[in-house]
């Protein structure tokens, strides 16, 4: 299973690994239930696949035999982490690996981690070791319309859901390197997309985002930013 922080996001990346011939599934809180129950009973019944997901899918479902965990966007807070890595092992006997990926900028939430007991070691891996498919990438996305069209709105929607992320000491979005981000969606360049970043940031937390009672500042003593005697309990949908 891999974890994204946007709908649009999952939406562009099933899609673009179809279009490669790379078999896979995908849920997000934009689908109809019916869709999404169908997807998670052919995943289920599968006996290998991929599934793209958002965090609809890190709560409630029990999904048999999944060996690992892939975050690659960063949960909102530690409880959230946890709650995907819930995902991997079920069953007596069974064994999962986690993986989330950070850029240097984020590695403070590590920190968060460690002081909610989650086990974490930190790899680095070497770029030189992967293959170099960024510029044929590119040109899928710039020759598709409608992979071109899903790549922006994922950017977009990438760029809108960290900036609604409650972590902003760690996850800032003014630090983030546009050039990057737009590269990760097949860019070679950041495209013209509508970010009015400081008047929709409310908005989209709106939007995106259920909350039941307060919100509460985290620390390294409060990871999960609970008030003592409080059980504050959230449901978060990125779109």
């Amino acid at each position: 299973m891999v974890f994204f922080s946007s709908c649009n996001s999952v939406k562009f990346h099933s899609e673009l690994l179809r279009y490669i011939h790379i078999d896979c599934h995908d849920i997000h809180g934009k689908q109809k239930q019916q869709k999404r129950t169908s997807t998670f009973f052919d995943f289920c019944k599968a006996e290998k696949g991929i599934l793209l997901c958002t965090d609809v899918a890190a709560r409630g479902l029990d999904i048999p035999a999944v060996d690992w965990i892939v975050q690659y966007d960063p949960p909102d807070e530690p409880k959230e982490y946890i709650h995907r890595v819930g995902r991997t092992a079920r069953g007596e006997g069974s064994k999962g690996n986690a993986l989330l990926f950070l850029i240097p900028e984020e590695l403070q939430f590590l920190h968060y981690l460690k002081a909610a007991k989650v086990p974490v070691k930190e790899y680095e891996f070497d770029q030189k070791k992967l293959a170099n498919v960024q510029s044929h990438l590119e040109k899928i996305v710039g020759s598709n319309y409608y992979l071109n069209k899903s790549a922006k709105d994922a950017y977009r929607s990438y760029i809108l859901a960290y900036n609604s992320h409650s972590m902003k000491d760690i996850f800032n979005v003014h630090r983030l390197d546009l050039q990057a981000v737009a590269a990760s969606f097949c860019f070679s360049s950041p495209p013209k997309v509508s970010l009015n970043i400081d008047s929709s940031a409310s908005k989209f937390r709106k939007k995106s985002r259920k909350v039941e009672g307060s919100r509460h500042g985290f620390s390294e003593s409060n990871p999960y930013g609970k008030q003592r005697g409080e059980d504050v309990k959230r449901q978060f949908v990125r779109y």
